[in-house]
């Protein structure tokens, strides 16, 4: 359907919905930037020719992560990062599945429980790619952590782009068999060890070093639950057996970035999957249509803003994580490889283009900020931004 249908359907309902919900702050945040984007309330800027021919007002967007109708131009310019660094080799894409048993401790530690989610994920793939059975090398990786499915139900998962090779001990590029990376068994046996440990070791107040940790270094219990019975649920699991999937590899990794870049910044559903709205219900295409029986499923309006909601991150959660080659720490590694490779040394992107250079890139055809008279591209003459703050915060 058209560009903002989900503000509407929030327009439409969040009211009587928020009635019937106890919402944490960082769900009525979201919901308000939902409802307030490229409208008065986020204040608006002007654009000018530079001759003086025309001049256009636009309402300013609202930036926020879940927001469906923003993220398009940071989305393009992380595609652009990773073309910049990415290594020219195949690539293996990677997903880690854990139990859903897993989502209450999730919920009552979201931040903490996705970052050692993704790092047992790279040190299973790490430990077993350094072995010279399978790779005996250091590959390059990017993560992602998304908690829905296609019907945007709780379903925590990891997706690991990883080069296929590496850089040995003795700085030799090693390549990987393109139909053989790892046996999957083996690499959900290693993540489910190694993540089950993280997570007890999490509930642990003293660290390590047998210094006292800080409160958010700590996993808390969830409600209804104390914390020896988050351990026996651990141990439960740990006689599971748990599942990683490995595709074949790619001749290279934009496909995938591309697939994954969808959902960095434009939470769990894309407008254009929302096929039908008849001011109740909520009629959703499935983004994986070869794994379903129909095309699409319904949802009641409520239920919709219910289920988009419980997937805003936390304020400074990291979804999106570099590991191994593509680390920061690693770039004379890098820089290693790409010679390997034949390539020029990376070269980061520091002069960061503006939103609407990404969206003319995006979008050639349509002249974004061009000034219909002249051609001239336009210059912003004059911002205004409005509350940053949604009515609810201020009241409380």
């Amino acid at each position: 359907m058209k560009a903002g249908i989900v503000q509407k359907i929030f327009l439409d309902h969040f009211a009587a919905y928020r009635k019937q919900k106890s919402l944490w702050q960082r769900r009525l945040r979201a919901a308000w930037c939902i409802m307030t984007c490229k409208t008065p309330a986020q204040g608006y800027h002007i654009d000018a020719c530079p001759n003086g021919d025309y001049q256009v007002k636009a309402y300013n967007s609202c930036k926020h992560r879940a927001c469906p109708q923003c993220g398009a131009a940071d989305t393009q310019l992380w595609l652009e990062r990773r073309k910049a660094q990415a290594l020219d080799c195949p690539y293996f894409h990677i997903v880690f599945t854990i139990s859903h048993d897993l989502h209450k401790p999730w919920r009552a530690n979201r931040k903490l429980f996705t970052s050692l989610m993704m790092r047992a994920g790279w040190h299973s793939l790490r430990d077993l790619l350094a072995d010279w059975k399978y790779l005996g090398g250091l590959a390059g990786a990017i993560g992602v952590f998304q908690s829905w499915d296609d019907e945007m139900r709780e379903h925590c998962h990891l997706h690991f782009i990883v080069t296929a090779g590496g850089l040995n001990e003795d700085s030799r590029w090693v390549r990987a068999n393109s139909e053989f990376l790892l046996p999957t068994k083996v690499l959900a046996t290693k993540f489910r060890g190694k993540f089950l440990a993280y997570l007890k070791e999490g509930f642990s107040r003293v660290g390590p070093s047998g210094k006292p940790k800080q409160e958010a270094q700590i996993l808390k219990a969830p409600y209804g639950m104390s914390v020896q019975q988050c351990f026996n649920l651990l141990n439960k699991l740990g006689r599971k057996r748990w599942h990683a999937d490995i595709e074949p590899a790619y001749a290279h990794a934009f496909g995938v970035f591309k697939y994954l870049g969808r959902y960095l910044c434009r939470g769990p559903v894309s407008e254009k999957r929302i096929v039908g709205y008849d001011g109740d219900t909520v009629t959703i295409a499935y983004a994986h249509r070869d794994k379903h029986e129909r095309q699409t499923f319904s949802l009641s309006a409520s239920d919709f803003i219910d289920r988009l909601l419980r997937h805003v991150p936390d304020k400074g959660s990291h979804v999106v994580r570099a590991y191994g080659l593509f680390h920061p720490n690693c770039r004379d590694k890098l820089d290693a490889a790409r010679k390997l490779l034949g390539q020029e040394p990376y070269v980061p992107i520091l002069q960061l283009p503006s939103a609407v250079e990404l969206l003319q890139r995006m979008f050639p055809e349509q002249q974004i900020g061009i000034c219909p008279h002249c051609k001239r591209p336009l210059r912003t003459v004059f911002v205004y931004r409005g509350g940053h703050v949604s009515p609810w915060k201020l009241a409380a």
